[in-house]
Protein backbone atom coordinates (compact mmCIF):
# COMPACT_ATOMS: atom_id res chain seq x y z
CA UNK A 1 0.00 0.00 0.00
CA UNK A 2 3.12 2.40 0.58
CA UNK A 3 4.42 1.97 -2.96
CA UNK A 4 0.58 3.41 -4.19
CA UNK A 5 0.75 6.35 -1.75
CA UNK A 6 4.12 7.03 -2.85
CA UNK A 7 3.19 6.85 -6.69
CA UNK A 8 0.12 8.95 -5.99
CA UNK A 9 2.16 11.71 -3.87
CA UNK A 10 4.97 11.88 -6.56
CA UNK A 11 2.87 12.27 -9.37
CA UNK A 12 -0.08 14.58 -7.75
CA UNK A 13 -2.65 15.69 -9.62
CA UNK A 14 -1.55 13.53 -12.99
CA UNK A 15 -2.22 10.49 -10.69
CA UNK A 16 -5.93 11.35 -10.52
CA UNK A 17 -6.43 12.15 -14.16
CA UNK A 18 -4.58 9.16 -15.31
CA UNK A 19 -7.31 7.49 -12.93
CA UNK A 20 -9.80 9.38 -14.46
CA UNK A 21 -8.61 8.70 -17.90
CA UNK A 22 -8.20 4.29 -17.19
CA UNK A 23 -11.89 4.60 -15.54
CA UNK A 24 -13.80 6.06 -18.68
CA UNK A 25 -11.62 3.72 -21.08
CA UNK A 26 -12.87 1.04 -18.81
CA UNK A 27 -16.40 2.43 -19.26
CA UNK A 28 -16.30 2.51 -22.29
CA UNK A 29 -15.07 -1.25 -22.53
CA UNK A 30 -17.64 -2.42 -20.49
CA UNK A 31 -20.47 -0.08 -21.66
CA UNK A 32 -23.06 0.20 -18.35
CA UNK A 33 -22.33 4.38 -17.19
CA UNK A 34 -21.13 2.73 -13.92
CA UNK A 35 -16.94 3.84 -14.31
CA UNK A 36 -17.52 6.86 -16.16
CA UNK A 37 -19.31 8.27 -12.93
CA UNK A 38 -16.04 7.78 -11.02
CA UNK A 39 -13.62 8.79 -13.89
CA UNK A 40 -15.95 11.88 -13.63
CA UNK A 41 -14.71 12.00 -10.01
CA UNK A 42 -11.34 11.21 -10.58
CA UNK A 43 -10.79 14.30 -12.62
CA UNK A 44 -12.52 16.68 -10.31
CA UNK A 45 -10.31 15.77 -7.76
CA UNK A 46 -7.48 15.72 -9.87
CA UNK A 47 -8.13 19.22 -11.07
CA UNK A 48 -8.56 20.64 -7.42
CA UNK A 49 -5.59 19.22 -6.84
CA UNK A 50 -3.93 21.62 -9.18
CA UNK A 51 -5.43 24.48 -7.24
CA UNK A 52 -4.72 23.11 -3.68
CA UNK A 53 -2.12 20.37 -2.70
CA UNK A 54 -3.79 18.10 -0.52
CA UNK A 55 -2.67 15.31 1.73
CA UNK A 56 -3.47 12.20 0.56
CA UNK A 57 -6.17 11.49 3.02
CA UNK A 58 -7.79 14.48 1.95
CA UNK A 59 -8.04 13.14 -1.62
CA UNK A 60 -9.35 10.19 -1.22
CA UNK A 61 -12.06 12.41 0.65
CA UNK A 62 -12.28 14.70 -1.95
CA UNK A 63 -12.02 11.91 -4.43
CA UNK A 64 -15.32 9.92 -2.41
CA UNK A 65 -17.24 13.30 -2.10
CA UNK A 66 -17.21 13.92 -5.79
CA UNK A 67 -17.86 10.60 -6.20
CA UNK A 68 -21.12 10.72 -4.66
CA UNK A 69 -22.39 13.61 -5.95
CA UNK A 70 -21.78 12.18 -9.93
CA UNK A 71 -23.88 9.33 -8.86
CA UNK A 72 -26.18 11.85 -8.00
CA UNK A 73 -25.88 13.82 -10.88
CA UNK A 74 -25.65 10.76 -13.11
CA UNK A 75 -28.70 9.26 -11.83
CA UNK A 76 -31.18 12.41 -12.25
CA UNK A 77 -30.51 13.05 -15.32
CA UNK A 78 -29.91 9.21 -16.99
CA UNK A 79 -32.13 7.25 -15.26
CA UNK A 80 -34.07 4.91 -17.13
CA UNK A 81 -37.75 6.42 -15.77
CA UNK A 82 -36.42 9.58 -17.30
CA UNK A 83 -35.79 8.13 -20.63
CA UNK A 84 -38.65 8.65 -23.41
CA UNK A 85 -39.49 6.14 -25.43
CA UNK A 86 -42.17 5.41 -28.70
CA UNK A 87 -42.10 1.47 -27.46
CA UNK A 88 -42.34 1.57 -23.91
CA UNK A 89 -42.93 -2.45 -24.03
CA UNK A 90 -40.04 -3.10 -26.09
CA UNK A 91 -38.96 -6.18 -24.28
CA UNK A 92 -41.76 -6.74 -22.07
CA UNK A 93 -43.96 -9.48 -24.30
CA UNK A 94 -46.32 -10.72 -21.70
CA UNK A 95 -47.21 -6.89 -21.58
CA UNK A 96 -47.73 -6.00 -25.35
CA UNK A 97 -50.52 -9.25 -25.17
CA UNK A 98 -52.87 -7.58 -23.01
CA UNK A 99 -56.27 -6.16 -24.14
CA UNK A 100 -55.51 -8.94 -27.09
CA UNK A 101 -57.69 -11.84 -27.78
CA UNK A 102 -56.45 -15.62 -28.43
CA UNK A 103 -58.38 -18.73 -28.57
CA UNK A 104 -56.88 -21.58 -26.08
CA UNK A 105 -54.82 -24.01 -27.21
CA UNK A 106 -55.59 -26.22 -24.43
CA UNK A 107 -58.18 -25.77 -21.78
CA UNK A 108 -58.15 -23.75 -18.69
CA UNK A 109 -58.36 -26.73 -16.06
CA UNK A 110 -57.83 -25.85 -12.30
CA UNK A 111 -57.32 -22.88 -13.47
CA UNK A 112 -54.43 -22.96 -15.80
CA UNK A 113 -54.32 -23.65 -19.68
CA UNK A 114 -52.41 -22.84 -22.29
CA UNK A 115 -52.83 -20.02 -25.53
CA UNK A 116 -50.46 -20.09 -28.42
CA UNK A 117 -49.44 -16.20 -30.03
CA UNK A 118 -47.86 -16.89 -32.72
CA UNK A 119 -44.96 -19.79 -31.90
CA UNK A 120 -45.32 -19.14 -28.35
CA UNK A 121 -46.78 -21.34 -26.03
CA UNK A 122 -48.35 -19.33 -22.81
CA UNK A 123 -49.38 -20.85 -19.64
CA UNK A 124 -52.12 -18.69 -18.85
CA UNK A 125 -54.83 -18.34 -15.41
CA UNK A 126 -58.32 -17.90 -15.32
CA UNK A 127 -61.38 -19.04 -15.27
CA UNK A 128 -61.57 -23.05 -16.20
CA UNK A 129 -62.77 -22.98 -20.43
CA UNK A 130 -62.97 -25.69 -22.75
CA UNK A 131 -60.10 -26.01 -25.63
CA UNK A 132 -60.66 -23.07 -28.47
CA UNK A 133 -63.22 -20.52 -26.14
CA UNK A 134 -61.86 -16.94 -26.90
CA UNK A 135 -60.04 -15.30 -24.24
CA UNK A 136 -58.43 -12.26 -23.28
CA UNK A 137 -55.05 -11.51 -21.17
CA UNK A 138 -56.15 -8.75 -18.42
CA UNK A 139 -52.31 -8.81 -16.96
CA UNK A 140 -48.96 -10.56 -16.88
CA UNK A 141 -46.72 -11.40 -14.65
CA UNK A 142 -43.65 -13.22 -15.91
CA UNK A 143 -44.11 -16.00 -17.77
CA UNK A 144 -47.85 -16.16 -16.62
CA UNK A 145 -50.61 -14.74 -18.41
CA UNK A 146 -53.93 -13.90 -16.64
CA UNK A 147 -57.14 -14.14 -18.92
CA UNK A 148 -60.46 -13.80 -18.67
CA UNK A 149 -63.24 -15.34 -21.02
CA UNK A 150 -63.74 -12.75 -24.41
CA UNK A 151 -66.95 -10.63 -24.32
CA UNK A 152 -68.80 -11.82 -27.51
CA UNK A 153 -69.45 -8.20 -29.64
CA UNK A 154 -73.36 -6.84 -29.68
CA UNK A 155 -74.89 -7.83 -32.80
CA UNK A 156 -77.42 -6.12 -33.99
CA UNK A 157 -81.30 -6.85 -33.59
CA UNK A 158 -82.71 -8.57 -36.28
CA UNK A 159 -84.40 -6.15 -38.52
CA UNK A 160 -82.41 -3.07 -37.58
CA UNK A 161 -80.23 -1.54 -40.37
CA UNK A 162 -78.73 1.41 -38.58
Amino acid sequence: MGEIATLISSLGPWAWLALAALLIVLDIAAPGLFLLWFGAAAAATGLVLFAAPLSLAWQAALFSVFSVASLAVGRAFFSPARIETDQPLLNQRGAQLIGKSFPLDAPIMNGRGRIKVGDVLWVVSGPDLPEGAAVTVTAADSGLLTVEEAKKPKLPHAGSFG
